[in-house]
């Protein structure tokens, strides 16, 4: 049918051509247009896939122009259906828009690449292109610009175009793609050892990627597992809003959002933390088996469940040190010690991340630690320290770190402070100070602002560059000191950021921008210290050491959204006898979220709290 009315179509337009010279090449003194479209052999082509697309130019009567060029996705079934009424394209798609510049006269050869949208019904469709599509360039000919009803060598379908072939997409599908830990390994402490630490702790954090097909958007549900002895092990997940551990996690997937980001935190119970114990080897390698499965809420749930299943894992260790160990471990400079009393060490490290290093994510590394030298030459040491780093669109930038020691012995040696800030790389300030006795305060705070990273997206057909970086503000008010006891106590560092972005396009007749309402880390972490040395006390007649240390942390790591728009002014295509068209002017959006998220992590709680005194 579609090759009898081009046919017809074709017989009718030659018919009036018969005594006019306007196609004649003879009479042409200017022509732009594009004669070929073409992709190579292709296979069904998944959304989201990027093409390579080879097309040809020819140049009459111009020399050295600019000239834009825009490419199209067309459904084919559209195409076959339709008769000699003219009829707007439903199912069409701008895939492609770029400027090819001083292109001098004759027939050229280029090739671009486009990107397969995750919009598409799915099917044959038919890839065209437009030269010229605002006429910023006067022609003798200006119907061969793009397939069109009025240029005969067009009527009977021969227009320039490429076929695609794209996999109709799912009703109603979830997909689980990857799972990302936070951490290089897991590392655990033994069981029953909780004297210290605090009920809430993160062992596993990380993110899940995920997709949705479909148009009937609901909950779902996710559980985590790990493999104990051949059998899958349930772990629970951290609520921040009901600020609790959870057997599942819930997730409302974002309509139009394909690449889902869903953060997690996971905490394994103290049965199951004795059940790994128990077939640990520390003398091989050794990796925890993690499985990830996700299931649909709604009452009539999803057929194809083989692609919410998703396993990988993770080195496991755990943490067998001993609470004793030699001063020269630990200790700022040299010092000879007797031995004697077994020196002590509290410490305790938090060191995870969050989020997509390719869009954004931020790590938080924290660590305090008090140790005691009990007899030779009394004394003891108080350190603290955290680093706040982040990555935007995979560079990697030490956004803060602050770092406290101080020290005190009897003898007055090796007695004193040291600390360090870095913001953005740079040192902002050092402090040092070694004496026999001291008493510091710091309060400080910034509000910084920097662009941090820079890339390139496609926005629909539009190529947009982008640069992002934080803004936000940060500090510390720590008070240290020594006059008989050994302290420190306040927050050592509180930031928070926020990320921001901008962007900007080289195409007239597109508008593009950011939208972001995204806060990238809010974290305190304080820290109180002390230790000391007395002949007698209230509670203890004998000579003892007393000390304590207590870290708290407060840490809400990214939330809210981020992404890209385009509005493009473009063309509304019809259709009639097969052929498609441009017959007036249309607005076209297109939106590119890299994130919308809750809060992937949002905990308070105490990484470590002990105090205790020895009789000498």
């Amino acid at each position: 049918m579609r090759h009898f009315t081009r046919a017809m179509l074709a017989g009718a337009m030659l018919t009036l051509l018969s005594g006019c010279q306007l196609g004649s090449n003879d009479e042409v003194q200017s022509n732009i247009a594009i004669t070929k479209v073409s992709t190579g052999p292709l296979e069904t082509l998944e959304p989201n896939t990027a093409v390579k697309v080879y097309y040809e130019v020819d140049i009459l009567g111009f020399k050295d122009i600019d000239v834009d060029v825009h490419f199209y996705m067309v459904h084919a079934a559209e195409l076959d259906t339709s008769n000699g009424e003219e009829a707007e394209i439903e199912e069409v798609h701008k895939v492609g828009a770029l400027e090819l510049t001083q292109v001098s006269e004759g027939s050229h050869s280029f090739e671009t690449e486009i990107t397969i949208p995750d919009t598409l019904l799915g099917g044959h469709y038919h890839l065209i292109a437009q030269i010229d599509p605002h006429d910023d360039h006067v022609e003798d000919v200006e119907e061969d610009n793009h397939p069109s009803v009025d240029h005969a060598p067009f009527a009977d379908g021969e227009f320039p175009f490429a076929d695609v072939h794209v996999r109709v997409l799912e009703s109603h599908d979830y997909k689980l793609l990857d799972a990302q830990f936070g951490q290089q390994a897991l590392i655990l402490d033994v069981p029953d050892n909780t004297d210290g630490t605090s009920d809430h702790h993160s062992d596993l954090v990380g993110y899940l990627s995920a997709d949705y097909e479909g148009s009937n958007l609901g909950s779902t549900a996710i559980t985590a597992e790990v493999l104990v002895n051949g059998n899958w092990q349930a772990t629970h997940f951290w609520n921040a809003e009901n600020t609790a551990y959870e057997a599942q996690l819930t997730h409302n997937f974002t309509a139009g959002l394909h690449d889902e980001h869903i953060g997690f935190d996971i905490a394994l119970d103290d049965a199951l933390l004795s059940q790994i114990y128990q077939g640990y080897d520390a003398t091989v390698g050794q990796s925890l088996q993690v499985r990830f499965t996700l299931t649909d809420l709604a009452q009539n749930a999803e057929t194809i469940t083989d692609n919410n299943v998703i396993e990988t894992e993770i080195p496991l260790y755990f943490f067998t040190g001993e609470s004793t160990d030699t001063e020269q471990s630990l200790a700022k400079r040299d010092a000879q010690y007797s031995v004697g009393l077994a020196n002590i060490k509290l410490e305790k490290e938090f060191d995870k991340s969050y989020g997509n290093k390719s869009k954004f994510s931020v790590g938080v590394d924290l660590s305090g630690q008090l140790f005691i030298v009990p007899t030779g030459d009394p004394g003891g040491r108080i350190a603290g320290e955290g680093v706040v780093e982040a990555y935007f669109f995979n560079a990697q930038n030490t956004l803060f770190s602050i770092s406290y020691d101080g020290s005190a012995y009897v003898s007055g040696q090796n007695t004193g402070y040291a600390s360090e800030m870095i913001i953005f790389n740079n040192v902002a300030f050092e402090d040092e100070k070694y004496t026999t006795k001291y008493e510091k305060s710091w309060e400080k705070s910034w509000e910084e602002e920097k662009v941090l990273a820079k890339a390139r997206f496609t926005i629909g057909p539009v190529p947009m560059s982008v640069e992002a970086g934080v803004t936000g503000n940060l500090g510390f008010e720590l008070t240290v000191g020594y006059n008989a006891e050994l302290y420190a106590e306040g927050d050592l560092f509180h930031v928070d950021f926020g990320a921001f972005g901008r962007g900007g396009v080289n195409l007239g007749l597109v508008s593009a921008g950011i939208q972001a309402i995204l806060t990238l880390i809010d974290n305190t972490f304080a820290m109180e210290s002390n230790a000391g040395f007395a002949l007698v006390s209230t509670s203890n007649k004998a000579p003892h050491i007393y000390y304590g240390i207590e870290l708290k942390n407060d840490l809400d790591v990214i939330s809210g959204k981020f992404g890209l728009y385009a509005e493009t002014i473009g063309v509304k295509w019809c259709k009639k006898w097969g052929i498609p068209y441009p017959c007036g002017k249309k607005t076209h959006r297109y939106d590119l979220w890299l994130y919308q998220t809750p809060s992937v992590y949002n905990k308070s709680w105490t990484l470590y709290s002990k105090e205790d005194e020895i009789e000498l």
